[in-house]
Protein backbone atom coordinates (compact mmCIF):
# COMPACT_ATOMS: atom_id res chain seq x y z
CA UNK A 1 0.00 0.00 0.00
CA UNK A 2 2.83 2.39 0.84
CA UNK A 3 4.49 1.67 -2.48
CA UNK A 4 1.34 2.69 -4.36
CA UNK A 5 1.21 5.97 -2.41
CA UNK A 6 4.88 6.68 -3.12
CA UNK A 7 4.45 5.96 -6.81
CA UNK A 8 1.35 8.17 -6.95
CA UNK A 9 3.19 10.98 -5.12
CA UNK A 10 6.16 10.67 -7.45
CA UNK A 11 3.89 10.84 -10.51
CA UNK A 12 2.18 13.96 -9.15
CA UNK A 13 5.49 15.65 -8.44
CA UNK A 14 6.87 14.92 -11.89
CA UNK A 15 3.70 16.00 -13.69
CA UNK A 16 3.40 19.22 -11.67
CA UNK A 17 6.72 20.45 -13.09
CA UNK A 18 5.43 20.40 -16.65
CA UNK A 19 5.31 23.80 -18.30
CA UNK A 20 7.36 25.66 -15.68
CA UNK A 21 10.35 26.25 -17.98
CA UNK A 22 10.10 29.32 -20.20
CA UNK A 23 10.68 28.50 -23.86
CA UNK A 24 10.91 31.46 -26.20
CA UNK A 25 9.91 31.57 -29.86
CA UNK A 26 12.93 33.78 -30.46
CA UNK A 27 15.81 31.60 -31.70
CA UNK A 28 18.54 30.91 -29.16
CA UNK A 29 21.70 32.83 -30.06
CA UNK A 30 24.82 33.42 -27.94
CA UNK A 31 24.74 36.34 -25.54
CA UNK A 32 27.81 37.68 -23.78
CA UNK A 33 28.09 41.42 -23.31
CA UNK A 34 29.98 43.39 -20.69
CA UNK A 35 29.36 47.05 -19.94
CA UNK A 36 31.63 49.08 -17.68
CA UNK A 37 28.83 51.17 -16.22
CA UNK A 38 31.07 53.45 -14.17
CA UNK A 39 33.34 54.34 -17.11
CA UNK A 40 30.98 54.19 -20.10
CA UNK A 41 27.50 55.05 -18.76
CA UNK A 42 27.88 56.62 -15.28
CA UNK A 43 24.30 57.95 -15.29
CA UNK A 44 22.78 54.56 -16.19
CA UNK A 45 22.01 53.39 -12.67
CA UNK A 46 18.86 51.74 -11.28
CA UNK A 47 16.98 54.49 -9.46
CA UNK A 48 13.37 53.33 -9.57
CA UNK A 49 12.74 54.69 -13.04
CA UNK A 50 12.91 53.33 -16.58
CA UNK A 51 16.05 53.91 -18.61
CA UNK A 52 17.52 51.85 -21.43
CA UNK A 53 20.49 51.16 -23.70
CA UNK A 54 20.27 49.42 -27.09
CA UNK A 55 23.06 47.37 -28.66
CA UNK A 56 22.52 45.91 -32.13
CA UNK A 57 26.09 44.86 -32.93
CA UNK A 58 29.32 43.78 -31.30
CA UNK A 59 31.62 46.41 -29.82
CA UNK A 60 34.47 43.98 -29.18
CA UNK A 61 35.28 40.61 -30.73
CA UNK A 62 34.16 38.82 -27.53
CA UNK A 63 30.67 40.35 -27.62
CA UNK A 64 27.57 38.40 -28.61
CA UNK A 65 24.27 40.31 -28.75
CA UNK A 66 21.67 37.57 -29.18
CA UNK A 67 19.32 37.19 -32.13
CA UNK A 68 18.28 40.78 -32.96
CA UNK A 69 20.34 42.76 -30.45
CA UNK A 70 20.17 43.65 -26.77
CA UNK A 71 17.86 45.91 -24.84
CA UNK A 72 19.44 46.65 -21.47
CA UNK A 73 17.21 48.57 -19.08
CA UNK A 74 16.46 49.55 -15.51
CA UNK A 75 13.00 49.14 -14.05
CA UNK A 76 10.91 50.11 -11.04
CA UNK A 77 12.50 47.28 -9.03
CA UNK A 78 15.85 49.15 -9.20
CA UNK A 79 17.59 46.28 -11.00
CA UNK A 80 19.28 45.83 -14.37
CA UNK A 81 17.39 43.75 -16.93
CA UNK A 82 18.14 42.64 -20.48
CA UNK A 83 16.17 41.06 -23.30
CA UNK A 84 16.41 40.41 -27.01
CA UNK A 85 15.21 43.12 -29.39
CA UNK A 86 13.22 40.58 -31.42
CA UNK A 87 9.43 40.56 -31.11
CA UNK A 88 8.44 36.96 -30.20
CA UNK A 89 5.30 37.24 -32.36
CA UNK A 90 6.88 38.55 -35.58
CA UNK A 91 10.38 37.05 -35.25
CA UNK A 92 11.81 39.72 -37.58
CA UNK A 93 15.52 39.86 -36.83
CA UNK A 94 16.17 43.07 -38.77
CA UNK A 95 13.11 44.98 -37.54
CA UNK A 96 13.76 45.25 -33.79
CA UNK A 97 11.38 46.44 -31.12
CA UNK A 98 11.69 50.11 -30.21
CA UNK A 99 11.93 51.07 -26.53
CA UNK A 100 10.05 54.19 -25.49
CA UNK A 101 9.82 54.92 -21.78
CA UNK A 102 8.27 52.04 -19.90
CA UNK A 103 7.23 50.21 -23.09
CA UNK A 104 8.92 48.63 -26.08
CA UNK A 105 6.91 48.77 -29.30
CA UNK A 106 7.00 46.35 -32.24
CA UNK A 107 6.75 48.35 -35.49
CA UNK A 108 5.55 45.27 -37.40
CA UNK A 109 2.63 43.90 -35.36
CA UNK A 110 1.98 46.90 -33.09
CA UNK A 111 2.44 44.98 -29.81
CA UNK A 112 3.64 46.92 -26.77
CA UNK A 113 5.76 45.18 -24.14
CA UNK A 114 5.77 46.47 -20.58
CA UNK A 115 9.30 47.02 -19.24
CA UNK A 116 8.32 48.63 -15.94
CA UNK A 117 8.93 45.57 -13.75
CA UNK A 118 11.64 43.92 -15.83
CA UNK A 119 9.50 41.24 -17.46
CA UNK A 120 8.75 42.48 -20.97
CA UNK A 121 5.15 41.24 -20.89
CA UNK A 122 2.83 42.01 -23.83
CA UNK A 123 0.19 44.59 -22.95
CA UNK A 124 -2.01 44.82 -26.05
CA UNK A 125 -2.24 43.25 -29.45
CA UNK A 126 -1.79 39.64 -30.47
CA UNK A 127 1.38 38.45 -28.74
CA UNK A 128 1.01 35.97 -25.90
CA UNK A 129 4.71 35.72 -25.09
CA UNK A 130 7.08 37.98 -23.17
CA UNK A 131 10.35 39.23 -24.63
CA UNK A 132 13.24 36.73 -24.48
CA UNK A 133 15.04 37.58 -21.20
CA UNK A 134 18.78 37.40 -20.55
CA UNK A 135 20.60 37.19 -17.24
CA UNK A 136 22.31 40.26 -15.77
CA UNK A 137 25.05 40.28 -13.15
CA UNK A 138 26.41 43.53 -11.70
CA UNK A 139 29.63 43.69 -9.70
CA UNK A 140 32.36 46.29 -9.21
CA UNK A 141 30.82 48.73 -11.64
CA UNK A 142 30.54 46.19 -14.46
CA UNK A 143 27.35 44.71 -15.87
CA UNK A 144 27.57 41.30 -17.52
CA UNK A 145 24.70 40.12 -19.71
CA UNK A 146 24.64 36.43 -20.59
Amino acid sequence: MKIKHHILLLCLLVSSCEGTTFVSSVPSYPVHFEINILAEYPHFVPSGGIDHLVFTSQRYYTDAVGYAGLLVYTAFDEQYHACDLCCPKCLKRYIPIEPDGMYAHCPTCGEDYDLSYGLGNPTKGISKEMLRPYHCSYANGKLLIY
